[in-house]
C-alpha cells in the first residue's frame, strides 16, 4: 500500500520483509562498500533443518554511505534485475531505475523536493508511463511529515497515510486509510527511555486482528523481535546476530507453535549478510 513499487516485474526476486525492515532499526555502519544478502529456503527432513540458497542481493554504496546500486541474483548468480539510484548535489535520492538482465527497463521512480523535504514521488512502468504518484504534506510549524497521499496514474485517490507525533516530535501513530476513507491499518509506536523503538502495535481492520512486535536488546544491540497475536500469545521470533563490525550478519525467523504438548520453535526463513 504505501511507498512500494506495486508494478515491479513478477520475475523480480524480493527481499524478505524482515530484511527490508531491519536496516531501519539497525543501519549499516563502518566503511562498507558492498554487502551481499543471501536468502535461504528452509526444509525439514527426519527432524533436522536444512537450508538452501534461493536468492542473493548485492548492495553497493558510495563513499558517503548512500546506496547507489542493488543487483538481484538467483542462487546461481544469474542477474535478475539491477536498480540504480541517482542523488542530487544535496544527497537526496532523486531517481531509481530498474532494468532486467538484458538491460530493459522494468520500472522507474522519481522524487522531487522542496528544500530538503520530499514533495512528491512518482512511479513509472516499463512503458515509461506514470503508474502512481505520492504527495507529501508537512506541518508548517514543526516541518514534520503528517500526510502521504497516494494516487494512481490517472490521478485517482488510492490510499492515504496520516502520521501523529508525541510532544517530543517522535512518531507515535501511523494510520493507513483506504481510498474510501476507511481505516486499513493502525500502527502505534512506543519507545524506551533511551529513545530506541520498544513496541509496535499493529491493528489490521480487514482481519480485525492486532499484532504486537516487541523489540528486545542485549547491551544496547537489537537481538530479537517477538510477535504476539491478538490473544497476546507469541507467534513469531526474529533473531538478529552481528559480525565483529557491528553489522547484521544473520536473521533467523521462527514460527512458534504448541505441538506435542510443548512449545516448538520452527525455523521458517533465514538471511545472511556479508560486508566488504
Amino acid at each position: 500500500m504505501k511507498k512500494v513499487l506495486a508494478f515491479v516485474c513478477a520475475a523480480s526476486m524480493s527481499l524478505s520483509l524482515f530484511a527490508l525492515d531491519i536496516f531501519n532499526y539497525v543501519p549499516v555502519t563502518g566503511n562498507v562498500k558492498t554487502y551481499t544478502e543471501t536468502n535461504f529456503t528452509i526444509s525439514s527432513k527426519f527432524g533436522n533443518y536444512f537450508r538452501t540458497p534461493n536468492a542473493k542481493v548485492v548492495h553497493t554504496r558510495d563513499v558517503a554511505g548512500r546506496e547507489i546500486e542493488v543487483i538481484e541474483l538467483t542462487a546461481r548468480d544469474a542477474i535478475v534485475s539491477k536498480t540504480t539510484n541517482t542523488y542530487d548535489v544535496y544527497g537526496n535520492l532523486t531517481e531509481q531505475t530498474c532494468n532486467d538482465e538484458a538491460g530493459n527497463l522494468l520500472w522507474k521512480s522519481t522524487t522531487t523536493y522542496s528544500g530538503v523535504k520530499k514533495a512528491d514521488y512518482s512511479e513509472y512502468g516499463k512503458d515509461d508511463i506514470l503508474k502512481s504518484k505520492t504527495i507529501f504534506t508537512y506541518d508548517k510549524a514543526t516541518d514534520l511529515l503528517i500526510d502521504e497521499t497516494g494516487y494512481d496514474g490517472d490521478g485517482t485517490l488510492v490510499w492515504k497515510i496520516i502520521y501523529t507525533y508525541d510532544d517530543k516530535g517522535v512518531l507515535s501513530v501511523m494510520d493507513e486509510y483506504n481510498a474510501d476513507g476507511s481505516l486499513a491499518v493502525k500502527t502505534t509506536y512506543t519507545y524506551s527511555d533511551d529513545g530506541k523503538i520498544d513496541t509496535l502495535i499493529v491493528y489490521d481492520d480487514y482481519t480485525q486482528e492486532t499484532l504486537k512486535k516487541v523489540f528486545r536488546y542485549t547491551n544496547a544491540a537489537l537481538t530479537e523481535i517477538t510477535t504476539y497475536n491478538t490473544n497476546n500469545v507469541i507467534t513469531k521470533r526474529l533473531t538478529v546476530k552481528y559480525d565483529n563490525g557491528g553489522n547484521v550478519s544473520k536473521l533467523s525467523e521462527y514460527n512458534i507453535a504448541q505441538k506435542f504438548g510443548t512449545t516448538v520453535n520452527e525455523l521458517v526463513s533465514m538471511s545472511e549478510f556479508l560486508y566488504k
